[in-house]
């Protein structure tokens, strides 16, 4: 909620609200201390997803030697702010640290690596976007870490690069207008009496045809590395990739398709061979039940960013340490309400009861900080 709407109910003006919160979540405990004084009881599962989102933090003013008037704190503009690195083991959804920083930068990843190590929290994999200085960072703290590359963000790098998403949302639309011209659902055939609606379904197929054939390398290619990052098992994975590396690609290369849709495709095949390893070690390692994608951190972005929706921008970097540290601990106590599939088992629990922490250590705990 924002200030003004808390002060609207409360009666107490927002400048003092805003005084009280500042002094309130500056006294609370750090969140990695917490980590700290509970890693005995926590068992973690060692699965970690990690990533980092943007927190905007107005600049500071300093004196101006040349004359200019300094801006007031009101106009200080929001030009770089800073990114908060963080990350939750897999199966109980705890927040066991997090770092802010300038960027997301080696040195910043290096320390969020290393506090973790110093508490000896088990990492046996790491799933992560494409970044690949994270990776850099957690190997040389956790040398035997298995790295695992977000399956999700790389199709949509894919996608990009392809620029196909238009056509396909051309084909789709003008399938369903295919579809509206039978006389059911369960029709097969349009009666030869409806001439209109037959002349406009040979328009319509020639179009898909057309479309479809003039993009056809680079479709079947993305179909293949959407079938090869989403197989069943390790096995499937590499027969798939075999097809691609002896058949599919050697006899599309030397067909009549446009040299620049060839040379993308050879790009991205080039960048596959040198991520499949990271793309597919979920599958090859099912035994650690490693997840495949950063959906679990990517909520956890969204759920910041609607708690940061009222606050344009933090006015210095203790304040948003602060405030981040007080939402965290928050989310490590809220106990989980809408929790599905697999995780139904931590609906009622937190997620640090869900780690292994026991309610009462917990509670008593708390007590200590006047929690």
């Amino acid at each position: 909620m924002s200030y003004r709407q808390i002060e609207r109910r409360t009666g107490v003006p927002k400048k003092k609200l805003c005084r009280i919160v500042n002094s309130q979540i500056s006294s609370l405990p750090n969140n990695f201390g917490i980590t700290k004084s509970l890693i005995k009881k926590l068992d973690y599962s060692g699965n970690h997803v990690v990533d980092g989102k943007y927190i905007p933090v107005k600049e500071i003013v300093l004196d101006d030697e040349t004359g200019k008037i300094p801006r007031s704190k009101k106009r200080r503009k929001v030009v770089r702010g800073k990114v908060l690195i963080w990350g939750a083991d897999y199966s109980s959804h705890d927040i066991p640290h997090f770092e802010l920083g300038n960027s997301e930068s080696c040195f910043v990843f290096d320390n969020y690596f290393r506090r973790l190590k110093e508490v000896d929290y088990k990492m046996l994999s790491l799933t992560l976007d494409d970044k690949k200085e994270i990776a850099r960072a957690a190997k040389r703290h956790y040398p035997e870490c298995v790295i695992q590359l977000c399956t999700k963000h790389y199709i949509a790098k894919i996608n990009r690069i392809l620029k196909i998403a238009n056509i396909k949302i051309k084909v789709r639309a003008k399938e369903k207008q295919l579809d509206k011209l039978f006389v059911s659902d369960d029709s097969e055939y349009i009666p030869t009496s409806r001439f209109y609606s037959m002349r406009q379904a040979i328009k319509l197929t020639n179009e898909i045809a057309e479309l479809e054939f003039k993009y056809e390398l680079l479709l079947d290619f993305q179909n293949i590395i959407i079938s090869i990052v989403s197989a069943e098992n390790y096995q499937t994975a590499i027969y798939r990739i075999e097809s691609l590396e002896n058949y599919f690609w050697p006899k599309r290369r030397q067909m009549n398709f446009p040299k620049e849709q060839i040379r993308t495709v050879r790009k991205l095949l080039l960048d596959f061979r040198d991520n499949q390893e990271y793309l597919l070690n979920y599958l090859k390692y099912p035994h650690l039940n490693i997840p495949c994608t950063t959906n679990l951190i990517e909520g956890l972005n969204s759920q910041l960013e609607l708690r940061l929706a009222s606050i344009r921008g933090f006015e210095s970097e203790q304040t948003t340490e602060n405030y981040l540290n007080a939402l965290i601990v928050k989310r490590r106590l809220t106990k989980f309400t809408d929790c599905r599939r697999q995780f139904t088992k931590l609906n009622g629990k937190s997620p640090m009861e869900c780690a292994g922490a026991d309610v009462l250590d917990v509670q008593n705990w708390l007590k200590v900080f006047h929690f």
